[in-house]
C-alpha cells in the first residue's frame, strides 16, 4: 500500500470531521500535514508553527516555560495556563472531531467525556493504557513468551541491605516501575551508594539488574491491530547517556538510522521477532496503535530493555524517512488501526534497514544546573546539520529540558554511547553559542 492510497482510507473515514493533534511535542504531528482535514494543534512544548493550521495552542508558549518531559507531568499541573490550555481544547472540541493523541492520560479524558457525542478518539482510554506502563509486568509477561529480557530482580524498599549484598558481584542498575526518557534509571556501583541512588518511585520495591556493558541500545517504532498484526518502522541505534547532551546516566539523547546497517541480520531478525511477539501480546490484552522498542545487544544476544506503549520521541522523524520511501508511518498506521482500517503490508527489519535514509538525530538537553534562554545570535549554518525544536527568545528552558534536536545526513555514533568528534563538538558549540549561560538574571 503506498502512502497516498493510505491517507485516502483516512480521509474517507474522517469524512467532514476535523482531525486533532494533542501531544507532548507540537512538531511531531507534522507527519499529518498531508491528511486534508488535519487542522488543530495542541501540545506541552515545541509549537509547530505551520501556517496551514486553523489553530494552535501550546503550552510552553503559554507559560514562556519548556519543561523536562521526563519529570513533568500534565495531569498533575494545577496553574493557570494549564487551565487555559484545558479551556481552548474544551471550545475546539464542541464540534465534529476526531482527536489522536501522543499518549493518553487523565487531562484529556476529562474534556473527551463530556463532548464524546462530537468527538471520536483514536486512542486507550488512559486507565486502560496505564497497566502496560508497568515495565515489571510487560516484561515478565513477554518473558513467558521467549521474549529474552535484561534479568531485573526486585527489591522491597525495606531490602537495602540484601541489594546492598548484591552489588559485591559488580555494578547494577536500579529502574524504578514507571518511568521515561531515562529518568527512573540510576547506575550503581558501590553497595554504600543504595541509599543514596534509591530512585524515586511509589511502588515500594525497585528493579535491580546486572550492568551489562558494553552494549549497543537499540530502537524501533511500531504499531500494532486489532488482529495482532504489526507495522515496523525505522529501526536504529539509540543514543544514550552522551556526555554534554544529558546529565542523566541512561538518559535518551536521539538515533543513529544510519549507524544501523552495519549489524549482523541476525540481530535485526531478533529484534524484529522481539517486536512482532510485543505486539501480538499487547493486542491479546486490548492494547492498540503505536508503540515502540527498546532493547540492546551484549554478548551478541539481543535484550528488551523497554517497551513503550505511545509514540516516541523517534517517531517524527522515522515518519519522514517513510514519507521517503513512499509508505504508510507509524501516525498514519496508528490512525489507520483505530478506524478500524486493515494493516497494510509489513517490510521486515532488514529491508528497512537497506532502504531507509542515512539519517541521525541528537536530542541536546540543558545540562546546566539552572534554567536557560535562547540567545539573540542566528542559528549556525553548517553543513548536513538541521536545528528543529528551538524554543523562542523569551521562552525559560528548565534543566534537562530539550535545547534543540539536531537532524544530521549521516551517521553519528558507532556504539550508542558516544558521538563522532566531529558532531559532538560543533553540537556544543551550539549549544555555547545559542544559549545564555548567565545564572542569576532568569525568572520565573
Amino acid at each position: 500500500m503506498t502512502r497516498k492510497q493510505r491517507i485516502e482510507q483516512i480521509e474517507s473515514r474522517l469524512g467532514k470531521r476535523k482531525l486533532v493533534w494533542f501531544g507532548t511535542r507540537g512538531t511531531d504531528s507534522r507527519a499529518l500535514l498531508e491528511i486534508s482535514q488535519f487542522s488543530e494543534v495542541f501540545s506541552i512544548i515545541t509549537p509547530f508553527g505551520s501556517p496551514s493550521l486553523r489553530l494552535e495552542v501550546c503550552l510552553e508558549t503559554l507559560k514562556g516555560l519548556r519543561v523536562d518531559l521526563e519529570l513533568y507531568g500534565l495531569d498533575y499541573d494545577t496553574s493557570p495556563e494549564a487551565l487555559d490550555l484545558r479551556r481552548y481544547l474544551f471550545a475546539s472540541l464542541g464540534e465534529p472531531a476526531v482527536v489522536a493523541t501522543y499518549r493518553p492520560g487523565s487531562f484529556f479524558t476529562s474534556i473527551y467525556y463530556p463532548r464524546s457525542e462530537f468527538v471520536e478518539y483514536l486512542g486507550l482510554f488512559h486507565e486502560r493504557q496505564a497497566p502496560f506502563e508497568h515495565k515489571p509486568w510487560v516484561e515478565s509477561e513477554l518473558n513467558k513468551l521467549g521474549v529474552r529480557i535484561v534479568p531485573w530482580r526486585y527489591f522491597g524498599d525495606e531490602e537495602g541491605q540484601r541489594l546492598g549484598e548484591v552489588l559485591e558481584q559488580g555494578p547494577m542498575v536500579l529502574r524504578s516501575s514507571r518511568s521515561d526518557g531515562g529518568a527512573g534509571l540510576r547506575l550503581i556501583t558501590a553497595p554504600d551508594d543504595v541509599d543514596k541512588i534509591w530512585p524515586v518511585h511509589h511502588d515500594s520495591f525497585i528493579g535491580a539488574a546486572p550492568y551489562l556493558a558494553p552494549n549497543i541500545p537499540l530502537n524501533v517504532n511500531a504499531c500494532v491491530f486489532r488482529d495482532g498484526s504489526v507495522s515496523l518502522h525505522s529501526p536504529s541505534l539509540q543514543l544514550i547517556g552522551i556526555e554534554g547532551f544529558t546529565n542523566r546516566t541512561f538518559g535518551y539523547c536521539g538515533n543513529d538510522f544510519a549507524q544501523v546497517r552495519e549489524l549482523d541480520v541476525e540481530i535485526l531478525d531478533e529484534l524484529e521477532r522481539i517486536t512482532r511477539t510485543t505486539g501480538k501480546w499487547l493486542a491479546s490484552m486490548g492494547y492498540l496503535g503505536a508503540f515502540g522498542i527498546d532493547a540492546i545487544v551484549y554478548d551478541g544476544k539481543v535484550y528488551l530493555t523497554e517497551v513503550n506503549p505511545r509514540f516516541q520521541g523517534s517517531s517524527d522523524v522515522s515518519a519522514q524517512l517513510d514519507k521517503n520511501l513512499d509508505r504508510p508511518d507509524i501516525f498514519l498506521e496508528h490512525l489507520a488501526a483505530f478506524l478500524g482500517l486493515s494493516p497494510s503490508r509489513s517490510m521486515c527489519l532488514r529491508d528497512l534497514v537497506r532502504e531507509q535514509g542515512k539519517t541521525s538525530q541528537v536530542v541536546c538537553h540543558n545540562c546546566r544546573p539552572h534554567p536557560t534562554r535562547r540567545s539573540a545570535r542566528l542559528v549556525p549554518k553548517l553543513g548536513g546539520i538541521s536545528y528543529m525544536l528551538l524554543p523562542a527568545s523569551g521562552v525559560t528552558v528548565d534543566p534537562e529540558a530539550i535545547l534543540f534536536r539536531a537532524v544530521i545526513a549521516g551517521s553519528v555514533t558507532e556504539d550508542g554511547r558516544s558521538l563522532s568528534e566531529q558532531y559532538k563538538g560543533q553540537l556544543l558549540e551550539s549549544v555555547s553559542r545559542l544559549f545564555d549561560n548567565r545564572s542569576t538574571t532568569i525568572g520565573r
